[in-house]
C-alpha cells in the first residue's frame, strides 16, 4: 500500500495504489495549479471562500478532464463537522456544482451507482475515500476532529454493510492529506475527548493529536482490515506549499477534494 502523484499540467493528485484504477476513479487534490489568483490561489474547490466562482468554476472543469468525471453528475455536500451521512441517488445528480443543493449538515456521501461523483472538502480535516468492489459500494467522507470524536467512519461503514449488504473485511480505505500529529496542537482538554494512545501531551498543558491513527483504530474496530487501510501520512501544514491548510493560511485558505467515482 502506497501514495502516489499523479500529474495533469501544473496540477497534482494523490491516489491509493489500494484502489483500482480499473474498477473507479479517485484522487485527493492539491493546491498546485488551477485559476484561482488573489486572496485564494491554485485549486481551490470551495465555493464559500474567498474566491471568485468563475474561477472555482473553472477549476472543476480542469479536476473533470483529470479524473474523468462528469460535473452533471458530481455531487457535493454542505460539511459542518457532523456524522451525518447521504445515500445519493440518481436524483441528487450535479447538487452544488451545476444547480443547488439541498443536501446540508452532511460530512459523508454513498452510492453504489456508477458514474456519480462523489467529493468531499478539506482543509487540514481528514479526508477519507471507502470502496468495496464486491458490492460496488464507494463512500466519501469529511472527518475533522469532531467528525472524529463522533466515528463518522464507524457510521459510514455501518450504512455501507446495513444497507448495502457489504462486508467489513472487504472495505478498502484510502485516508488522504491532512493535518498530522506533528501539528494538530489541541487543548489542554483535549483527554474529555481522545483517548490517551493518541495524545502527546506538552510542557504547556496541551497536547498533540493523532487523528489518522484514531481514524484507523475506529475503522478496525468495525472489522475493516489493516491491510486495507492506506494512509497517506502527508502532513497539510507542514506541506502547505502544495495544500490548502487554514491553520497555516488562515483567511487565504482554500479547499481541496477527495473524489471518487465508480467506473460504468
Amino acid at each position: 500500500m502506497s501514495f502516489y502523484e499523479y500529474n495533469c499540467d501544473d496540477r497534482m493528485y494523490l491516489k491509493s495504489t489500494l484502489m483500482p484504477d480499473s474498477d473507479i476513479s479517485h484522487g485527493f487534490t492539491s493546491a498546485l495549479g488551477g485559476v484561482s489568483h488573489g486572496k485564494v490561489t491554485g485549486l481551490n474547490l470551495g465555493f464559500r471562500v474567498h474566491d471568485d466562482e468563475a474561477s472555482v468554476r473553472e477549476n472543476y472543469c480542469l479536476l473533470s478532464s483529470d479524473l474523468g468525471i462528469d460535473l452533471n453528475r458530481t455531487v457535493l455536500a454542505k460539511q459542518t463537522h457532523t456524522d451525518n451521512i447521504r445515500i445519493v441517488t440518481e436524483a441528487d445528480c450535479g447538487k452544488g456544482i451545476v444547480r443547488a443543493s439541498d443536501i446540508e449538515d452532511t460530512d459523508g456521501l454513498i452510492t453504489n451507482i456508477p458514474s456519480i461523483a462523489l467529493i468531499v472538502f478539506s482543509a487540514d480535516c481528514v479526508p477519507i475515500l471507502f470502496f468495496d468492489p464486491s458490492q460496488g459500494v464507494i463512500a466519501a467522507v469529511h472527518s475533522g476532529w469532531r467528525g472524529t470524536v463522533k466515528k463518522i467512519s464507524a457510521r459510514c461503514v455501518d450504512i455501507m454493510t446495513n444497507t448495502f449488504n457489504c462486508t467489513p473485511k472487504d472495505i478498502l480505505v484510502a485516508i488522504g492529506p491532512s493535518i498530522g500529529p506533528c501539528c494538530f496542537e489541541f487543548g489542554s482538554d483535549a483527554p474529555d475527548y481522545f483517548d490517551e494512545k493518541y495524545q502527546e501531551k506538552l510542557p504547556n498543558g496541551r497536547f498533540m493529536i493523532n487523528l489518522p491513527h484514531m481514524i484507523s483504530d475506529t475503522l478496525t474496530d468495525k472489522g475493516i482490515s489493516r491491510k486495507n487501510i492506506d494512509i497517506s501520512g502527508v502532513c497539510t501544514v507542514c506541506n502547505s506549499d502544495k495544500y490548502y491548510s487554514y491553520r497555516a493560511h488562515k483567511d487565504h485558505t482554500g479547499r481541496q477534494g477527495a473524489v471518487i467515482m465508480l467506473k460504468g
